[in-house]
């Protein structure tokens, strides 16, 4: 899910950077509310309100590889996750925001991720390896997935998503740890969204977590780059699987 980090380094660093040193990300100085802004050079193109209180904002930026985009995702408080992804939805570099690890994607894969593939045909499957820094040290991970539409179709805000079902697992202390759900697909954004997504632990324990988008804005369009998010919060806060590889979103 990545292009060659080399190309988007210095880029992905200024981003990460920017959004970890301040509680909000920076906002616009007028009269109406605080928006999100994104960094220079760079234009948003869609907001997404989603389930399990979160906002994410995505974006492009010159210089970039054709088709890659830029997420960041927002709870009640803050930035705690970016993402840099291509045109195939294969997962560039992530930044947990909060815990401050950084995950690559270990090229070339064995089975790479394709949206492509996923449209043309109705499944596909992935096999690949992320590189993970974090404050507790450095390790990697393979998983193992895939994607497949089931024929349906919902309308969220005007937009036809496309259902997916999909699962992917990989190794965690004491054993495996896998997710599986429904999640959404568009195709003209050529972009996953969550939906309700269950973990399984290694010892067999189970939670599910729900981040289904409810609205989307677009440039003009109410809610564009609002810092709030609206669905499920106050007392539910954003519901995360501890070690998320994200197809959404998130």
């Amino acid at each position: 899910m990545w292009v060659n980090g080399t190309t988007t380094s210095l880029r992905s660093a200024v981003i990460a950077a920017a959004l970890l040193c301040a509680p909000l990300p920076a906002a616009a100085q007028t009269d109406g509310p605080e928006l999100f802004e994104v960094p220079a050079g760079c234009t948003a193109f869609l907001t997404v309100q989603s389930r399990g209180c979160m906002v994410s904002h995505h974006w492009t930026c010159e210089g970039d590889p054709a088709g890659s985009h830029w997420r960041a995702s927002l709870d009640e408080d803050s930035p705690f996750y970016l993402s840099f992804t291509d045109a195939e939805f294969r997962w560039l570099r992530s930044w947990d925001l909060r815990g401050g690890g950084t995950s690559t994607l270990i090229e070339p894969e064995q089975d790479p991720a394709s949206l492509s593939e996923l449209l043309a045909t109705g499944s596909d499957t992935m096999v690949f390896s992320l590189r993970t820094e974090s404050n507790f040290g450095s390790f990697t991970r393979d998983y193992t997935g895939f994607d497949q539409l089931t024929g349906d179709e919902v309308v969220v805000d005007g937009r036809t998503l496309m259902v997916t079902e999909f699962s992917y697992q990989y190794p965690v202390d004491g054993g495996t740890r896998r997710v599986q759900g429904n999640q959404f697909v568009h195709e003209g954004w050529r972009m996953f969204f969550g939906g309700v997504e269950t973990v399984t632990e290694a010892d067999g324990s189970t939670f599910e977590y729900n981040n289904s988008p409810m609205e989307f804005a677009e440039p003009g369009e109410p809610g564009f780059l609002t810092l709030q998010p609206i669905y499920d919060c106050g007392e539910m806060m954003s519901a995360v699987p501890a070690d998320p590889l994200w197809r959404v979103s998130q």
